[in-house]
């Protein structure tokens, strides 16, 4: 490929990124939230409870924990995953007419494993506020008026300040009205190890913190074995749907483009997360893990089934094929419209028919 075509492919990849990826994220992540909570909690007893406990709780906003780091990096995410993808493929193909079904298999797994460089912070964030149940305000409130400040609470006559407070133990451990907010005897933080995060940069910041940077990377070697399958399940049958779709003898209508991209972009999603599903659940688990429970995918997997069954690696499912749905119908149908806009507007053409 010529420096040029290079340099024009990132930029188009970016621009179409932008205006699919938002819309993606914003449609998918009430669901998302169920998915992730449904995988790493054992209070629900299934999606609908999930929900209905969500709404009461936590209002709408429950939802949505979690989003605005998703929504801010979902450009520079998928420009880097099409832009991998195409690369590979381009170069894959050499000189045929068009990609075979290896070729798109190989490009999509080139693209799963860059993809996790950027994806497993992005995922980890997400996924420690989506867990989150509790309300950071309400909590910080509550704990000033028995006495703490900033989040710290003063151990002494604790019971005695407190009608919260419930089933203080011999190490002078305590329980607000939500059992996940742990207060621990002297002056210590909320959750000290489930820590409790105003948003995705105090989260970030905390991680790095206790954790260094590789803290931002744990569940990296589950998302691998997610991703890399994952994308293969997830461009192949798009490929072959577009291909199956797409008149043969002119140019597709706005109306047709709209509808074949919606189509085989989120049936390709859906039949991608359900068959990753169960190592999407263990890099969920491993990701909410914030007090050491797992040292890693074995001693989860092991741990998870001991205690929970193998089942615990489908919960969910239902919820994450059919998020997947909408999700990347709407990613696929910025993407192939913003390509129709700029081949009509420019009359020029698209990265694929450049690289072809």
């Amino acid at each position: 490929m010529s420096s040029d075509c290079s340099n024009f492919v990132s930029l188009f990849f970016y621009v179409t990124s932008q205006s699919s990826g938002g819309s993606s994220v914003g449609l998918s992540h009430p669901m998302d939230t169920i998915k992730v909570r449904l995988q790493t909690g054992t209070g629900y007893q299934g999606a609908m409870d999930c929900m209905l406990k969500t709404f009461q709780r936590e209002g709408l906003g429950g939802f949505y924990k979690g989003m605005a780091f998703p929504l801010a990096a979902t450009s520079v995410y998928n420009s880097l995953v099409f832009f991998v993808y195409q690369n590979f493929l381009t170069s894959l193909c050499g000189h045929k007419d068009r990609p075979d079904i290896s070729d798109i298999a190989l490009a999509s797994m080139g693209a799963g494993a860059v993809s996790v460089s950027i994806g497993t912070p992005i995922d980890l964030i997400k996924i420690k506020l989506q867990v989150q149940t509790e309300s950071y305000k309400k909590t910080v409130a509550a704990l000033q008026k028995v006495g703490g400040t900033a989040g710290f609470l003063p151990a002494e006559n604790l019971q005695m300040r407190s009608k919260s407070a419930r089933n203080i133990s011999t190490s002078s451990v305590a329980k607000l009205a939500n059992p996940e907010v742990v207060l621990t005897g002297g002056a210590m933080p909320v959750r000290p190890n489930n820590q409790l995060y105003n948003g995705p940069i105090r989260c970030a910041f905390d991680t790095v913190k206790t954790n260094g940077l590789s803290g931002l990377y744990r569940g990296a070697g589950a998302m691998l074995m997610r991703d890399i399958p994952g994308y293969v399940f997830y461009f192949v049958p798009y490929e072959i749907l577009m291909g199956a779709l797409t008149p043969k003898d002119r140019k597709a209508t706005w109306g047709e483009t709209a509808f074949h991209s919606c189509l085989a972009g989120g049936t390709a999603g859906t039949i991608s997360w359900a068959v990753t599903h169960p190592c999407d659940t263990i890099k969920s688990r491993l990701q909410a893990d914030t007090a050491g429970k797992y040292r890693g995918v074995i001693d989860c997997v092991k741990k998870s089934i001991k205690h929970e069954g193998s089942g615990v690696f489908l919960r969910g499912f239902h919820v994450n094929a059919l998020r997947g749905f909408p999700q990347s119908a709407a990613l696929f149908f910025g993407y192939e419209m913003t390509m129709k806009l700029f081949e009509n507007k420019k009359n020029t053409p698209t990265p694929v028919d450049i690289c072809y």
